[in-house]
């Protein structure tokens, strides 16, 4: 028994091969993944349609800089072709099937560029000059041939000319369709691309890029949509709802759209934590001297450590979401509690204004339970109900 636990102590290290394989980094990534996914699913679901006066005035295929991939390449398609296949592309399918392909893309090049990074400096110059050559000779190779057959037929010429059997130009600007096709898709996959790489190649920049991208984004949406921007220049996105609507989930708590306003920020959250949280712990242990990596108490402490992460990460993100769905309903609260002492006509109509019901109305109102939780500070001691939740936490884990 003795030699059966000295063997598996001695197996387990805090090498980063060692890490990569722990059950609590693998749940870590799993989490990061999947949110990074489905932030990409809820950002294309509320922010991929066109608006519907765009779509009456063109058609339903036409383009507008919507997050969505497929209209932009399909108008490629119509203009010049795809070099891309289709079922790679996505183009021809709707909803989530449409993504698939494009998601196999990302896989793959994400696997590769970590491969890439984790060659020797050697093969990465090979790598380098052999992609310039293959693209060089891509621009290249076919003009050259192109204009000296021609030349051949017609007699020496310049390669640009009116005549199109003597305009070789566009041999040239062949490659810029490819580039373009990734553009269109690099829009909307981008992030998936580089969030994949933070996380599976432990890049915490990659991480706080795809943050920064996905915020930026909505900020774009939002100032596209704004009303007096949208009189003098519609580009065709479809504007959110100015009114949030009544809470109907969660316990009347928030409205549908709230719900998925939430939980794209929940997933942003998830998705930052759980992935700078499996390189945080990485880094650490890469930190350690080498004798350290094998000593049985520092891997004990690390693996208590890294559980207890798991566990507060949990409880964090539920509470962020309690409390944010308790923010945009505390104006409700306070109203009816007002109802109940006063039992006046004016909470009534206080509570069916429509004001209550837009955006700002939400911002005062979870404005207002910030202050209402600060002033709570002075009543209720959040250290002393926190350290009771975190010991009484401990003691179930010893027990």
């Amino acid at each position: 028994m003795e030699i059966g636990e000295k063997k598996a102590e001695v197996t387990e290290t805090l090498h980063i091969p060692s890490l990569r394989r722990k059950w609590q980094i693998l749940v870590l990534q799993i989490a990061a993944t999947a949110s990074l996914l489905l932030l990409l699913k809820r950002m294309s679901e509320l922010y991929g349609p066109c608006s519907e006066q765009f779509i009456i005035d063109n058609n339903e295929d036409t383009w507008c800089p919507s997050y969505e991939h497929t209209r932009g390449l399909m108008w490629l398609d119509n203009a010049n072709g795809l070099m891309i296949p289709d079922f790679l592309l996505g183009v021809g399918q709707t909803g989530t099937i449409s993504m698939i392909g494009p998601l196999a893309l990302c896989i793959f090049a994400a696997f590769a560029i970590e491969r890439y990074w984790s060659s020797s400096q050697e093969l990465q110059t090979r790598v380098k000059q052999v992609t310039g050559a293959v693209f060089g000779g891509w621009v290249i190779i076919p003009f050259l041939l192109a204009w000296i057959l021609s030349t051949f037929r017609n007699g020496l010429h310049f390669p640009w000319n009116g005549n199109d059997s003597m305009n070789h130009i566009e041999h040239l600007l062949h490659p810029l369709g490819l580039v373009m096709e990734l553009i269109f898709l690099g829009i909307v996959f981008a992030p998936v691309l580089v969030g994949l790489i933070g996380i599976w190649s432990l890049s915490k920049r990659s991480i706080s890029w795809v943050v920064g991208y996905y915020i930026i984004v909505i900020a774009f949406h939002a100032v596209l949509t704004f009303e007096p921007i949208v009189t003098e220049v519609d580009v065709g996105l479809r504007a959110l709802p100015t009114q949030i609507g009544e809470g109907t989930l969660f316990g009347g708590l928030v409205s549908p759209l709230a719900s998925s306003l939430l939980g794209i920020a929940i997933l942003m959250l998830l998705f930052m934590e759980s992935g700078t949280a499996a390189i945080g712990h990485m880094e650490y242990a890469i930190s350690l001297p080498e004798e350290s990596k094998r000593d049985p108490e520092y891997i004990r402490q690390f693996n208590n450590v890294v559980n207890s992460h798991l566990i507060q990460l949990v409880v964090v993100v539920l509470l962020v979401a309690i409390t944010t769905a308790m923010a945009l309903a505390f104006d409700d609260l306070m109203i009816s509690i007002v109802g109940i002492l006063e039992g006046t006509q004016w909470t009534g109509q206080v509570k069916e204004s429509l004001e209550l019901q837009m955006t700002y109305g939400k911002v005062i109102s979870a404005g207002l339970f910030i202050i209402a939780v600060a002033g709570l500070r002075f009543i209720v001691p959040w250290q002393t109900v926190s350290g009771y939740v975190e010991s009484g936490i401990a003691r179930l884990r010893s027990d």
